[in-house]
């Protein structure tokens, strides 16, 4: 019996034989990541409190910012206030920004604004600006677990929220807890209920 030939076709079938993954050190490829899925108009309606905000040109030392974003199905609200303390605790200065919205959110998850009304602060904060009607502005919208985090195109400043929800009672429109509510007196002997 001829070795040779039995050892070639068989080495040659170990060639032509897929790659199996081994047990133990390798492990098979990951299937590649989701791409994201684009924000929906659904997601972004509601009250929404400003919890964080970061800019490349507005200094963050001492700084103290305070916003709610109000979205409808096709117009937004959005007021912004912000203010310094000096070192003994007493504000040095403070801006603020509001407006209202027409907006769209395109397929790409980017919210574009165009400005019904809206007002700001000038650059020596005395005096306010009224802002031109027609202005647009495009926010890309992004969400960080339960956050809208909104990042505009234009200089990457980036504003988060969190989602006000039903209060329960217990805080009004700008999370202020709310005095109980009072109990109803009793009727009176001889008053109708």
């Amino acid at each position: 019996m001829n070795f040779l030939p039995t050892a070639l076709a068989a080495l040659a079938l170990l060639l032509a034989a897929p790659t199996l993954p081994q047990s133990g050190g390798d492990k098979p490829p990951r299937p590649p990541a989701a791409p994201e899925k684009p924000a929906s108009v659904e997601q972004i309606l509601g009250a929404w409190r400003l919890t964080d905000f970061e800019s490349p040109t507005i200094r963050r030392e001492k700084r103290d910012e305070v916003g709610y974003l109000l979205v409808t199905d096709s117009f937004l609200s959005f007021e912004c206030h912000m203010g310094w303390l000096d070192d003994a605790g007493r504000r040095q200065g403070s801006t603020f920004f509001s407006g209202t919205h027409e907006y769209e959110l395109r397929a790409d998850s980017v919210l574009v604004m165009t400005q019904l009304i809206g007002a700001t602060v000038d650059p020596n904060g005395s005096t306010p600006v009224f802002e031109p009607t027609g202005r647009k502005r495009g926010y890309k919208v992004k969400f960080d677990g339960a956050k809208l985090v909104l990042t505009r195109e234009s200089d990457g400043q980036t504003f988060k929220f969190e989602r006000l929800g039903p209060s329960g009672g217990g805080l009004d429109f700008y999370g202020r807890r709310k005095a109980p509510a009072k109990p109803e007196a009793p009727p009176k002997d001889g008053e109708k209920q």
